[in-house]
């Protein structure tokens, strides 16, 4: 029964719903060998295994001997090789280079393939003809794409902390804008938002950080005399558990930006949960902004992982909420597969979104990770079929709207046709 759910999925279309894939001239102007493949996520787990940045930065010095820089990495390999991440690498490794591990024997030889795979096609070959992905949404800082298949989302936040008068002068949408008002501010991001919808952008994305209430006049009030050098920098109230709190300014601003682009009738990514320092990211701080504007429409990026029933909740409390497995099936299996069958008991399904692959340069692997999560979402539907909770012919409804109606529907890609 599982064999045939993934047989299913791989007959249908794909919406990618998270890339951070560049234009494709961007992969084929690099040089490229066995290395590529540990680019991105990978990297995380080697820093954690004791490689060290400087070692990193090394295995993409082309001036290095391949081998020399092999004898630093495999070491280091042997070490994550049994992790989620390394997992999608060995599957893209052996459906496009035919290599089931990656050793000593054969390091040299997969870099020579891989060398040869990177020309001009390469995101065809691979998100099309072999994902079957009709499109990608991706988050790569441009619009320009240049590809069919690629649909930017832009980030909604350009201005960083907006806690000095630099990054507050700083207009988003031209450089040459002199910002002097809050409401300056205001206005180039509105332009910016406008100008990027026009360029096909279908969403902006932002972070789910703690945020305070928006204040016009305490922020205003902040920006004139940081405006006027009388602070210099903002330092944010504390929040528990000793984590950044909140800036009025940034409070304010990034409250009127989502309304606006709500108004265009575009939709808000968040990323929640895992990155760094994840107390600050955690689903719960996205409440406030999900009670005041019921209208915008919100896409929880992974789960919230490891806050997951705390993103789930918001899914189940809130109707303009959006569950998003991106990352999540190469996070943890064990995770994504407990998380989907939690989802499906507290969720409507058109809510769900079955697949993001996030990557950027190594587009092979956005196979290995569909595959995963094609192995998950089976692994959860046979236990539903055998508990007697779903029919077979339920799953194959599903498997569509998870993997392409809801993403569609959400993102308005109709106008994409």
């Amino acid at each position: 029964m599982k064999e045939k759910l993934m047989e299913i999925m791989d007959e249908i279309e794909i919406i990618d719903a998270h890339e951070h894939l560049p234009p494709e001239r961007v992969r084929l102007e690099r040089e490229v060998d066995v290395f590529i493949l540990f680019s991105h996520y990978t990297k995380g787990d080697l820093l954690r295994a004791g490689m060290t940045e400087d070692q990193y930065k090394t295995l993409f010095n082309y001036e290095i001997p391949i081998e020399k820089r092999w004898k630093i990495f495999e070491p280091f390999w042997n070490k994550i090789r049994y992790t989620s991440y390394s997992r999608a690498v060995l599957i893209s490794l052996k459906k496009f280079y035919g290599f089931d591990d990656i050793t000593e024997r054969n390091y040299i030889e997969i870099s020579e393939k891989i060398k040869e795979f990177n020309k001009k096609g390469i995101y065809k070959k691979v998100l099309k003809d072999t994902c079957k992905i009709k499109f990608a949404l991706t988050q790569c800082g441009t619009t320009k794409t240049e590809s069919e298949i690629l649909i930017p989302l832009m980030p909604l936040n350009k201005n960083g902390e907006m806690d000095t008068i630099e990054n507050l002068t700083r207009s988003p949408y031209d450089e040459n804008n002199k910002i002097k008002t809050i409401d300056d501010l205001i206005e180039e991001y509105k332009k910016y938002i406008l100008k990027s919808k026009e360029e096909g952008a279908v969403g902006f994305k932002t972070m789910s950080l703690p945020f305070g209430f928006p204040e016009r006049k305490k922020a205003k009030e902040l920006f004139n005399n940081i405006l006027k050098g009388k602070i210099k920098k903002i330092q944010p109230s504390i929040i528990p558990p000793s984590i950044t709190g909140t800036n009025p300014i940034f409070d304010y601003i990034h409250d009127e930006i989502i309304k606006f682009i709500g108004e265009q009738g575009l939709v808000i990514a968040v990323h929640t949960g895992y990155w760094g320092d994840f107390r600050r990211l955690s689903p719960e701080n996205f409440i406030p902004v999900l009670m005041r504007h019921p209208e915008v429409k919100f896409d929880i990026y992974h789960c919230g992982y490891p806050y997951v029933r705390e993103a789930i909740n918001l899914g189940k409390e809130f109707s303009n909420v959006y569950l998003n497995f991106a990352w999540t099936h190469i996070i943890s299996q064990k995770f994504a597969i407990d998380a989907f069958d939690e989802c499906l008991e507290m969720i409507p399904v058109n809510k769900i979104i079955a697949f993001g692959g996030d990557y950027s340069l190594p587009v092979e692997k956005v196979y290995g990770h569909l595959f995963m999560a094609k192995e998950n979402i089976a692994t959860v539907f046979v236990k539903k079929i055998e508990e007697g909770k779903l029919k077979f012919e339920d799953c194959v409804k599903i498997i569509k709207d998870i993997f392409f109606n809801n993403p569609y529907k959400l993102y308005n890609l109709s106008i994409k046709e």
